[in-house]
């Protein structure tokens, strides 16, 4: 059986928010909106990305050591998780000094609030929606770009969770993408077809917008890459190619060939 080839894991930082002015009011609202947030990363680990906890912001502070501690480990994206209210000076300098793609978090975790039964700090473990557009309007207006998730916190209540995880994996599944581009190492040997005016490449535009690294080859360096090359490296070659494309079938063309193992190796 041939094994999967795997992306690489994306980096992703995930804080919270709240208010430190609510903690000595409502008893244990805070560790509930922690267990909220580790809900989260648990989640995204299990989708396979690397999380950088920054923990419950709650104070602009905390907020300027979340935005460095995120620059530090050099994540790909930051997810701003809204627990409950809290005002936008607590995350407008997460997104200013981590330097990373912003994705805001409105992930309510009931359905509906038993009207009848809630206080004011039941009402603050669930409105996760409140301060949304008080954040999006100071990231308009810094000129920050972001993106946002609405939807049910946990998964299995109901469609509106599962589209919003589904909506996560396809984030998490962009920064996969980021990672690999920036730690990608590309040869370029050759060039295109004479007159062929749209296929030339910036090289520069390729390491500037997507960090990845092209190697400029002479056709001297790649013979000396193949005399260095071990057998076993060509026998893991060889298993990546034909993992990664498919061999041309010599029914579906008249000038299509089966791939020769002699022409492979």
């Amino acid at each position: 059986m041939k094994r999967k080839r795997q992306a690489l894991a994306p980096k992703v930082g995930v804080f919270g928010i709240g208010l430190a002015a609510y903690w000595p009011q409502f008893e244990g609202l805070k560790e509930r909106l922690e267990g909220y947030q580790r809900y989260v990363e648990g989640r995204m680990r299990e989708l396979g990305a690397q999380v950088i906890s920054a923990g419950l912001v709650d104070t602009p502070e905390r907020a300027r050591s979340a935005g460095d501690l995120l620059a530090r480990e050099g994540v790909d994206l930051v997810f701003c998780y809204v627990g409950t209210y809290a005002t936008s000076a607590q995350v407008l300098p997460v997104a200013q000094r981590a330097k990373a793609p912003m994705v805001v978090l409105n992930l309510q975790p009931t359905p509906a609030l038993d009207y009848p039964r809630t206080d004011t700090k039941e009402w603050l473990a669930n409105c996760s929606a409140c301060c949304v557009p008080e954040i999006a309007c100071a990231f308009a207006r810094s000129g920050i770009p972001f993106r946002s998730v609405s939807g049910l916190l946990f998964e299995e209540q109901g469609e509106q969770g599962r589209r919003a995880w589904a909506e996560i994996r396809e984030w998490l599944q962009a920064a996969s993408v980021v990672r690999s581009l920036r730690n990608a190492r590309i040869g370029f040997l050759g060039h295109t077809y004479p007159g062929m005016l749209d296929m030339y490449s910036d090289f520069t535009q390729h390491h500037a917008q997507l960090g990845v690294h092209i190697e400029v080859l002479e056709m001297c360096d790649l013979v000396d890459c193949v005399r260095k090359a071990t057998e076993e490296e060509v026998a893991r070659k060889k298993e990546e190619v034909l993992e990664t494309f498919v061999p041309a079938d010599p029914s579906a063309d008249p000038i299509a060939a089966k791939i020769e193992p002699d022409d492979l190796e």
